[in-house]
């Protein structure tokens, strides 16, 4: 064993030589150097560099780094990303309100504030009483408060979408939120004259069978069929707005997808003619090796995952240059880089 000893001492030695030659041999500060210039370039050509964020901050960047044997690796961030989430948080209002409209509570008002009525020439003065209780019955079983508070919050949340992905402007979006205040007042009005009549039958139950005792049961039925009644056209006109607003949103979802992949797709083609005309910028990377270009936020959407996946293109540096000296086209480095989103 003696013996042997030396012998794996001197293999160690070649290696560990072998391997800081070949380090030697990238010149770190060049290929550094390399870097910068081709990242700056590349920023120009992609437009990365344009102020149309809060306060006048670029949405868009990158940042590069060498990984030893593996090649450069350039994370881009895009503007793209970002109109994404506006469409994630669209996405999100169209499911909370898919799951308001689960039931319609307008329909169980009805069925609720339709109770068969008996007339009062058959009522007794014994279950007099028991009528007015049925009448406030009725009243609090009446959840129109909650069935025209739906669809005014879906039409508002609707309006918001529209907003956000551009489908409608400032001035427009405020005259809907001022059109649906004023559906909301109206609400409030009616709820308040419910209130009110409500607070008469309890006092009228009260003073039953005394001089005070004024309403008649036709009455009290005839006063709460015109209330019930005089909520359908407020009912309707918040239906109808928030159906109006949903089919609208659901169109700008489909066209802004619709559109959002198409810039991908131009913005995709931007980055191979700029690594084809100016990929050769970084002479000082070794041929073996590669250039990673990972788009943060822009890979295809995982239905089983919360992330938002990015996605990354890698090219070799041999290809790169053949692109440039014009011995393949854009689109055949393109058919030879890796795709993939992670």
């Amino acid at each position: 064993m003696g013996k042997i000893t030396p012998v794996i001492v001197f293999i160690s030695l070649c290696l560990l030589a072998n391997t800081a030659s070949q380090a030697q041999d990238i010149n770190l500060a060049d290929l550094q150097g390399n870097i910068e210039i081709f990242t700056g370039v590349l920023e120009d050509a992609l437009e990365l560099n344009q102020n149309s964020g809060l306060f006048g901050m670029s949405l868009g960047g990158l940042s590069a780094t060498y990984l030893y044997r593996q090649g450069v690796m350039i994370e881009v961030r895009s503007p793209l990303a970002n109109q994404r989430n506006q469409l994630r948080l669209a996405s999100l209002n169209s499911v909370m309100q898919s799951m308001q409209t689960g039931t319609n509570p307008f329909e169980r008002m009805v069925r609720r504030a339709s109770p068969p009525l008996v007339l009062p020439s058959e009522r007794t003065n014994e279950n007099a009483d028991s009528f007015y209780e049925l009448m406030m019955e009725r009243i609090t079983k009446i959840d129109y408060s909650l069935a025209v508070s739906n669809f005014i919050q879906q039409a508002s949340d609707s309006a918001r979408s529209l907003r956000a992905l551009g489908n409608i402007d400032e001035p427009a979006y405020e005259e809907l939120r001022a059109e649906l205040d004023i559906m909301r007042e109206r609400l409030q009005e009616n709820i308040g004259r419910l209130s009110q009549f409500e607070e008469e039958l309890r006092r009228e139950s009260e003073n039953l069978g005394t001089s005070e005792s004024v309403i008649t049961e036709s009455e009290v039925s005839l006063r709460l069929d015109d209330l019930v009644a005089r909520l359908e056209p407020l009912r309707e006109q918040a239906m109808s707005k928030a159906e109006q607003l949903k089919r609208q949103t659901e169109l700008a979802e489909q066209r802004y997808v619709e559109r959002w992949h198409e810039d991908v797709s131009e913005f995709e083609e931007s980055l191979y003619i700029a690594m084809c005309n100016y990929g050769a910028t970084l002479r000082e990377l070794p041929n073996d090796e590669s250039i990673s270009i990972i788009l943060k936020g822009l890979g295809e959407d995982d239905a089983n995952s919360n992330r938002q996946p990015d996605q990354v293109h890698v090219l070799s540096k041999i290809d790169v240059q053949e692109c440039q000296n014009g011995a393949i086209d854009v689109a055949e480095l393109r058919e030879r880089s890796t795709q993939y989103s992670y």
